[in-house]
């Protein structure tokens, strides 16, 4: 994306939260665990154990921390049009790429989801290609390329803020806001 103008990034904030140090903690006691199994040697099984907690708590909490560790940006915005990049450890072929002219729509929704006895809602921005404005929203697949990113409370810039660049783009660009109101605060 090589517009003349700079581009309009959105990236998410490091932002510590007790169930991140939560899950911080559990991940290091396990993978310590893992290691001192491993390293006491013993049966085979104490070395299979311990390598299997090594990667499923070192490296599994590695990859449930690298959204907020990467300085990869969510989406970026230029002169050509959207790019919804590919979260890290995904290579940037996998980012998805579309031109202002092939974007019928921009539609903010809500997917609610049950936690804890309680409901959370999950704000998706999404960047409706033209054909598929009467299509309803689906969360996306995190394995598959999408129109849709989700919208973080930690993300640098709002959702007004991410339309606003949109409209300098594409003025005639149509905004449909379909987000419910908070449960509660993140």
């Amino acid at each position: 994306m090589d517009g003349s103008s700079e581009a309009f990034a959105v990236t998410r904030r490091f932002r510590v939260t007790w169930s991140g140090v939560w899950l911080f903690a559990a991940c290091l006691v396990l993978s310590v665990t893992g290691l001192a199994l491993v390293v006491r040697g013993g049966t085979p099984a104490d070395v299979l154990l311990g390598l299997a907690a090594l990667l499923l708590f070192g490296g599994g909490g590695l990859l449930a921390a690298s959204p907020m560790l990467s300085r990869r940006p969510v989406l970026v915005m230029d002169d050509t049009g959207v790019r919804v990049l590919a979260p890290w450890p995904r290579s940037t072929s996998g980012d998805l790429v579309v031109a202002w002219r092939d974007i019928a729509r921009i539609r903010a929704a809500t997917q609610v989801v049950p936690r804890r006895g309680e409901t959370m809602l999950l704000h998706y921005l999404v960047f409706v290609p033209r054909g598929e404005t009467g299509r309803a929203f689906h969360p996306p697949a995190p394995w598959e390329p999408s129109y849709a990113v989700r919208a973080h409370p930690t993300w640098d810039r709002t959702i007004e803020e991410v339309v606003a660049e949109a409209h300098r783009h594409r003025p005639d660009l149509v905004f449909e806001d379909h987000r419910l109101p908070r449960a509660h605060p993140d």
